[in-house]
């Protein structure tokens, strides 16, 4: 998986969009591998393995005290289930995000979008991936309200992107399905945080 997103970087194309996609996918990519670190982290500090087996294995136990020394140092973090919480909203907003790139990717300029331009969705894509970044850092260390509002606006990044998809208008009618089923998506997704956050409330 790093090898895969360090190739990725390493990547020079010419339309700034298509740049946008390579480099936005591999860095969330990243990031994604570091929560994953941090759960093994918070598993070792918390001594809550994973599966039955896990306390079980001679083996793995060994393995495991060989990680939590070299990850376990340092303050406490949150408990594992809520590490984890943070790799599942990962999960659901940025391949979506990220889809809906690539389907604007193949509605090039010209074709609506609201008139805008590569380099403008590039920026969007840009914002997107960095708001996304400080959110995983404001949700690790328990900062509020800042981890609710880098979402709220990641969640604004996320419609403006659909929005302009919508307004694509692309000859290839199963590129046409591809555009804006994945933009209708996205903002059925965001939906669905709402009506999560209403019924907190």
């Amino acid at each position: 998986m790093i090898t895969q997103a360090v190739v990725a970087l390493d990547c020079s194309v010419a339309d700034p969009l298509a740049y946008a996609f390579v480099t936005g996918t591999a860095l969330l990519h990243l990031k994604l591998v570091l929560v994953h670190v941090w759960t093994v982290r918070a598993r070792c500090q918390h001594d809550d393995e994973a599966q039955p087996e896990d306390k079980t294995n001679r083996g793995f136990q060994l393995i495991s005290k060989v990680v939590g020394a070299v990850l376990a140092h340092g303050p406490m973090s949150k408990p594992p289930e809520l590490v984890e919480r943070l790799a599942k909203n990962a999960a659901e907003n940025e391949p979506f995000f990220m889809l809906v790139t690539l389907a604007l990717i193949r509605a090039p300029a010209g074709t609506g979008r609201f008139g805008m331009s590569n380099e403008e969705l590039a920026n969007i894509v840009y914002a997107f991936v960095a708001l996304r970044f400080v959110h995983a850092f404001f949700f690790l260390l328990a900062i509020q309200p800042f981890r609710t509002i880098t979402w709220l606006v990641s969640a604004g990044v996320m419609i403006t992107q659909a929005v302009v998809a919508l307004d694509c208008s692309v000859a290839d009618p199963l590129a046409y399905a591809f555009v804006t089923g994945t933009a209708l998506l996205h903002l059925k997704l965001v939906l669905v945080h709402v009506w999560t956050v209403r019924a907190r409330c």
